[in-house]
This record gives C-alpha cells, structure tokens and sequence, in this order.
C-alpha cells in the first residue's frame, strides 16, 4: 500500500472512531484523547508486531547477517543514502560481515562479481519500488520502472533511434561547438573573477546542460548556462531532486509522503521544468539541421504527453550528470598528478600534431591513456546503488538461495575497488593500469566490475555518446589549455568532500587557473 494511502487510512480510521465514541451512548468529554490513545495503540502494537517479525527467525532473511537496526526499517538505509557515504558505508559493512549484507528489512547487498547476473535480460529481475515514479502518476518514461517490461521495451526502442551511429553523428558538430563554448566560457569566467580562478565543476555543470538542450530539444529552450549563469538554479535543483529519489526512494512509503510536502519541491520543480521546455519545443517551427531526440518520442505520436515531459527530464538529468562529474574528476585526478596531466597531452597531441584541427572519434577512441584517465574516473567517481527484485521462485548467488520479493543490489563501489578486480592501488588513480603493460605483470584491471553504466537490459542507452563525450571534451581540454589547481586548493578536502547519492555532489569547489596554450585558437568557432 501507497505511504500516502495508508495515512489518508489512518485519519479516518481516527476520524470514524472520533465519530462512533462522541455521539455513542456512553459519551465521554475525553472522547478526543480516547480517540487519539486508542489509534495510538492500535500503531504501537502494528510497529511491535513488525519488528518482531522482522528480527525473528522466521524472517527469510533472518540468516543474512546485518546491523540489526537496518533489519528493523528502510529508513537507516535512506538516511544513509542521504548522506552520500553510502557506497563507503556498505565498503565498510561488508568488510565486517562478508560478501552478503541485509541493509533492510527485505534489501540486501551482495560484494561479488556473481551479483552481476541479477541485472542481466536471463535473470528477469525488475527495478525495485525505490525507481518508481513519484506521485502515482504510472507514466512510462526511462529509468523509472515501468508497468511492464514490454513498455519499457518500446520507449527504449523508441529512444534508440537517436544513439545509432547516424544519430550520434548528427550531434558530434554540436558537441565540438558546444566544446569551444566551453573554452571561452572558461576564459572569460576566469577574466571576470576577482582572484583570476574558477570553478571548472560548474563550468562542466553548465556545458553539459547547454549541450543536453541541443541533444534533447535542439537547441529549442536556449539555456546557454555558459553563458548566462544558472538563475533557475537548474543544476542544484535536478541533483536535489535526484537526490530525493535515491534516498528517500529507499523507503517507497515516506517518499510517498514527501511528495505531498514541501520538501518534495526540488522534484516538482523539475518535473513542471520539462514541461515547460517539452511545451516549448513542441511550439517551435523552425527545426534544428540534426534530429534531436523530441524527434524520435514525437514522431509517431503515440507517447502522452506527460510522458514526453518526464522522458525530457530524464535526459536532461542522466545526460548531463554523470559525464559532467566524471570530468570534473577526471581533470582533478589529473591536475593533482601533473605528470598524468602532461602524459596525457603528449599522447593527444602525437595523435593530433595540429591543437585546431578537428579530433577524429575514431582516432581518440584509440588513444589508451585517454581511456584510462575516463575508466579511472569512473571507477572511483561512480559508486551506484541500483537494486533490482527476484522473481518467484527466487534466485541463486554465489550458491546462496535468495527468497523471491528480496531487494538485491551489487555493491559497485566495493567490486570498483577489490585488489581482486583492480591491482595494485586499488584506491588511487593509476590511468596506466588501462595500457598494455598495466602497473606491472601482475596488473589487475577488471572492465567487467564497472557499474557506471549499469548492466543488461536497463543498462544507460546512451552510453557510447556519454564516452565519445568525455573523450572529445578531455582531449580539446589538455591540446588547449594549461590548468594547475590554485595554491590553495585542498586536495584531500576535496575528495573527500564527494558525496554519491545515485548524482554525485561536490562539498568543495574544484577552483583551477587556466592558460591557453601558445598558437591555440577558440574563438568564432561555428558561429
């Protein structure tokens, strides 16, 4: 039962006892209090009985070691999540209790390779309630789960048409425009600064939103947070509400709840926000010279149009958030280690002699160290939590039977990390780890283990864009520009200021100074 339904249950029951004991023939002049005592009884003795059900042997999860407290209610968990150490809680846990965590009442963690198979098309394990959309509403859209599988089949279909290989070649014009916007925003950010730095998360931030607007509604809702700021605060906003689904998604019941309270805002403001644009872009006559992916959703004119609006939300927000952070990352890391920074730029620039020529994707695809610096940063950078449902009858692990109803999920962060799957300095950014030779003859560096973009059928469609993304922006990045952290900067604040709640959040600024370099030119690109 829906959290918000069984309140709106619980004041009538109190409203219908209220009734019955005030106009009985035994009236009493407490009848307000009898009332609210007997309801609160009648709680106390449900959450009693809960419990002890939940602590008990007869639980089908009682043999899965745990802390007690999560096995008793989801909100540990969700509080956890809303932390944003989660991933380094779970590390931590499943180092004390082994491979298989029970983190609540009916979820459990599993830190194995073999937990890999629950995402897989063979297992047919569905999303659990944590992905499903707020407010009741049953609209189809990515990411959520959706009523069947058969839906999500065809708005995946639906979607695909812009990640073939003619649909990403469209938007690789737009990427390298959107690229030297990039640049020159940075530059005149750094201009306009009183203390000659910036900050190059939010600059990431704001190009992926501008590039998002081109991909999504071509370019329809003129954003250009480079160059205007964020006065809607738009990035803030979509990680709250993110956020929000995560954490409190863990506990289906109390997001319920939250999404009739003020503190639910973050997600309505950016659902009325894809309205908004989807409106917009529906209005507009004058096409883009590239199919955007409105394009494909209305192309038939079969999808609702509530679902056209949060399909805009989703791809705003999964578009622009993950490869932001990861180059955010990508370029900490580097900028930190300087000689990675410079190895980095000598295999880009053997590639490609000339820094104003076009970057072929092919070539840079090529390029080992630049794929290392990208598998590094998300390796350390993308800690998801992405919990699926066994089916009747249930399913096996690593030989352990999981009773069917159970909410299962790899521990990413704690697979991304294993000296089993990556050695040595399983924890540090070592890029080399990637190349032929790896850290030495006994290299480590499992592809498989990483999560960034889940697995199987509800693995991200748009992950090939999102790599020629980091790819292109890193390498035009290094060719261009001369970036050193300010004297200032704390390294270890900083990381350990990252907090992952399924987006990931910054507690410290990555303030860098910038140079171009010598014969680079940027400006008027495309214009």
């Amino acid at each position: 039962m829906a959290g918000d339904t069984a309140a709106a249950l619980y004041l009538l029951a109190f409203g219908g006892l209220y009734t019955a004991l005030r106009y009985s023939a035994t009236f009493s002049p407490h009848v307000v209090s009898t009332s609210l005592g007997l309801t609160c009884a009648y709680t106390l003795c449900a959450c009693a009985t809960t419990a002890a059900y939940r602590l008990s042997p007869w639980h089908p999860l009682a043999d899965m070691p745990g802390p007690r407290a999560w096995h008793l209610s989801s909100l540990w968990f969700s509080y956890v999540s809303y932390k944003g150490r989660r991933h380094l809680i779970l590390d931590a846990l499943h180092a004390q209790y082994g491979p298989f965590l029970r983190v609540g009442p009916d979820t459990i963690s599993v830190n194995s390779p073999g937990a890999q198979h629950i995402y897989s098309g063979a297992a047919h394990m569905p999303k659990s309630e944590s992905y499903r959309a707020p407010g009741h509403k049953r609209q189809v859209a990515m990411f959520f789960k959706q009523p069947s599988e058969r839906l999500h089949t065809e708005r995946k279909r639906v979607w695909s048409g812009l990640f073939t290989k003619d649909g990403v070649s469209q938007l690789l014009p737009v990427l390298e425009k959107r690229t030297y916007d990039l640049l020159q925003c940075m530059e005149r950010r750094q201009a306009e600064s009183p203390d000659g730095s910036i900050d190059l998360t939010e600059c990431f931030y704001h190009w992926s939103y501008d590039f998002m607007g081109d991909m999504v509604f071509g370019g329809a809702n003129k954003l250009e947070l480079m160059k205007n700021g964020d006065p809607q605060n738009l990035i803030m906003g979509g990680k709250m509400a993110i956020v929000i689904v995560d954490s409190i998604g863990q506990t289906p019941w109390l997001m319920d709840l939250i999404w009739h309270l003020p503190v639910g805002g973050a997600v309505h403001r950016m659902l009325l926000l894809g309205a908004q644009m989807v409106h917009t872009r529906l209005q507009v006559k004058e096409q883009a010279p590239y199919r955007d992916l409105m394009s494909y959703l209305t192309a038939d004119g079969k999808i609702h149009v509530d679902d056209l609006e949060l399909d805009a939300v989703i791809a705003i927000l999964g578009g622009s958030d993950n490869t932001s952070i990861t180059m955010a990352l990508a370029v900490f890391f580097l900028t930190t280690e300087p000689r990675y920074y410079e190895q980095l730029r000598a295999e880009v620039a053997a590639a490609f002699p000339d820094p104003n020529a076009p970057l072929e994707h092919d070539t840079l695809q090529q390029l080992p160290l630049l794929e290392g610096v990208v598998m590094e940063a998300l390796r350390l950078g993308s800690p998801y939590f992405l919990p699926r449902v066994v089916p009747a009858p249930g399913a096996h692990i690593d030989g352990r039977f999981i009773p069917p109803g159970t909410v299962v999920a790899l521990a990413a962060y704690s697979q991304q990390t294993d000296p089993a799957n990556f050695y040595p300095d399983p924890l540090s950014f070592r890029p080399e780890r990637w190349l032929p030779h790896g850290l030495g003859p006994e290299t480590r560096a499992n592809k498989a283990a990483i999560a960034s973009f889940s697995f199987g059928p509800h693995a991200c469609i748009a992950k090939a864009l999102a790599y020629q993304e980091m790819r292109y922006v890193l390498a035009r990045l290094v060719l261009t520009m001369d970036i050193s952290p300010v004297v200032a900067f704390d390294a270890r604040a900083f990381r350990e200021g990252i907090l992952n709640m399924r987006t990931t959040v910054l507690e410290e600024h990555l303030m860098v100074r910038v140079h171009r370099r010598p014969g680079v030119r940027i400006e008027g690109f495309l214009h």
